[in-house]
């Protein structure tokens, strides 16, 4: 193991106190819940013993064995609710700590951002939840069943302890080839993600330029890739739950014939005759398979792993980032904001995006950045967001440097892209945020034809990125969040894209109304705002013309 997995491990390691008081009550219903099911073994065993060997039905020792085997699932159902709120909890403080990071992270994007979140839930959650409940209960459950064996038998409990120190043995040595297999797969997801995303994005443009059957084979290579990536740690993963089946059906039927011989007489045990009878062999034989019963559990959920800890080695360097400290003069009034010999480039990039954009802004009024698709507009709003940070060239508020710049746009710019984000919740959460005012009063009056057509009005519930309403209502929404929480610089990515010109001539006097008050920042292509814009920046593939 390297140096990278092992920081890996450790810093998976040092999560887990985190949800310290989950596991210690999850561990305390796995030992009571285990102790339950063996008392039921031993009454199931008795009862069965004492009807085929005398032909005496016990009832009583049978309604005893049901309450035990009740027991045993009760309590192991709080166990895996606690165990469960463990991975929530953990998860939960792993994602407040990285919101904020990959917000201020100008190498990545909201796509790669949203990757990087994705697999938080997808990866380390299962290793919380579930890897690591059943690492403790294999170890608490084989303790609790070992005492028994060797105290009833000792061969018995020879077999279980061989048996529960090869199996993960050799979990290790598969696990060392499926670390680099669950690695090779998790970049690979993040990297065509992100360019399958970016596809679904561009769909229009590729079918316009005819460009389907060239995408579409570049598309299904990539898919190819990642599905041979993902059949590799299918095929380690069917591989590592063979291998475990063969020990496990190995020692129960080693078991199984140990003790048969033993009540032959061909092999007694060390206990034999020393209340060493039909009903013992038979309770050791029935206690036999729960005692791999979490240790099947913990190998099926090896990969979990496997999968965290490729998945971690991602994450902690973003999370071992250095935060800055807050800025005393963050709310500063802007005065001046001027963008000088800006270059842009994307990593892994050959082509400059941006390429010596010089401009000054003014501190209210409306600037209109026209250009095709494709040729830097979203980029430079982005550097104007604070979203990205600029490599070469100054973009100052307020004539500071870069630095400082950038943390400030980040802060005091609203952003609304042409598809808009709408929250599950109601449409008056989704407007004021929920910041008590004055609904009958205090909204952008183009909301009333958005809330007439709705039966609950505000209180009508929005789900699935408000798939309730259309996209002009949607970008409707998002116009009156950004003018009821207002920030000094206003930046709206073709606003007014795919929209009927009713909502169209909604929405033109808004933006206009609102560049009054501060400096609105527009991106588009329509003519439209020829006429109303006080700065206008032409682009053409990321140069200023």
């Amino acid at each position: 193991m390297n140096s990278n997995q092992e920081s890996a491990t450790r810093w998976l390691g040092k999560r887990v106190v985190e949800a310290k008081g989950a596991y210690i009550a999850a561990s305390a219903f796995t030992i009571i819940s285990a102790t339950s099911f063996v008392v039921f073994c031993w009454y199931l065993s008795g009862f069965a013993a004492a009807w085929v060997d005398k032909g005496v039905i016990l009832p009583d020792r049978l309604l005893y064995a049901s309450l035990f085997l009740t027991g045993r699932y009760v309590f192991a159902h709080f166990a895996s609710q606690y165990n469960y709120n463990a991975g929530n909890i953990i998860v939960s403080k792993i994602k407040k700590r990285l919101y904020p990071l990959l917000l201020n992270n100008s190498q990545l994007d909201s796509t790669a951002s949203a990757l990087y979140v994705t697999r938080i839930s997808d990866d380390l959650k299962p290793f919380y939840a579930f890897f690591i409940p059943y690492a403790v209960a294999t170890g608490l459950v084989s303790s609790v069943l070992l005492i028994v064996c060797f105290w009833i038998e000792m061969w018995v409990g020879i077999i279980l302890l061989i048996s529960l120190l090869v199996i993960p043995m050799q979990m290790a040595v598969i696990g060392i080839g499926a670390e680099a297999l669950h690695r090779k797969h998790t970049n690979l997801f993040l990297k065509y993600s992100a360019v399958f995303y970016n596809r679904l994005q561009t769909i229009a443009e590729i079918v316009n330029l005819d460009n389907f059957k060239a995408q579409y084979r570049f598309l299904s290579g990539k898919s190819k890739e990642l599905s041979k990536a993902t059949t590799s740690v299918m095929r380690v993963a069917f591989l590592s739950s063979t291998a475990l089946e063969l020990f496990v059906t190995i020692a129960i039927a080693a078991i199984a014939i140990y003790l048969g011989m033993s009540l032959l007489g061909i092999m007694p045990g060390a206990s034999y005759g020393k209340g060493y009878d039909f009903g013992t062999a038979l309770f050791l034989l029935t206690i036999t398979p729960y005692f791999f019963f979490y240790l099947r559990k913990f190998v099926s959920a090896y990969h979990d792993r496997n999968r965290a800890l490729a998945s971690a080695e991602l994450l902690i360097p973003i999370l071992n980032q250095e935060v800055a400290p807050p800025l005393a003069d963050i709310h500063e009034k802007i005065n001046n904001f001027t963008i000088n010999g800006l270059h842009f480039t994307y990593p892994d990039s050959p082509a400059k995006v941006l390429n010596n954009i010089s401009l000054q802004l003014p501190v209210k009024g409306l600037v209109l950045v026209k250009g095709i698709s494709g040729s830097g507009k979203s980029t430079l709003l982005k550097i104007c967001t604070g979203s990205l940070f600029p490599q070469e060239g100054t973009v100052s508020v307020n004539g500071k440097d870069n630095q400082w710049s950038h943390r400030w746009l980040k802060e005091n710019s609203s952003y609304m892209n042409q598809f808009p984000f709408i929250f599950d919740g109601t449409l008056r959460y989704n407007v004021f945020l929920g910041k008590e005012t004055d609904q009958d009063s205090d909204y952008p009056k183009f909301l009333d034809k958005i809330i007439a057509k709705k039966k609950d009005g505000w209180q009508s519930e929005l789900s699935h990125n408000g798939k309730q309403l259309s996209g002009g209502e949607k970008q409707l929404v998002t116009l009156a969040r950004m003018m009821l929480h207002p920030k000094p610089v206003a930046i709206l990515d073709e606003p007014t894209a795919n929209l009927d010109s009713d909502t169209i001539d909604v929405i033109l006097p808004q933006i206009v109304a609102l560049s009054r008050e501060r400096l609105v920042i527009v991106a588009s292509h329509e003519k439209m705002f020829d006429a109303v814009a006080d700065v206008t920046l032409n682009l053409n593939w990321g140069e200023q013309v």
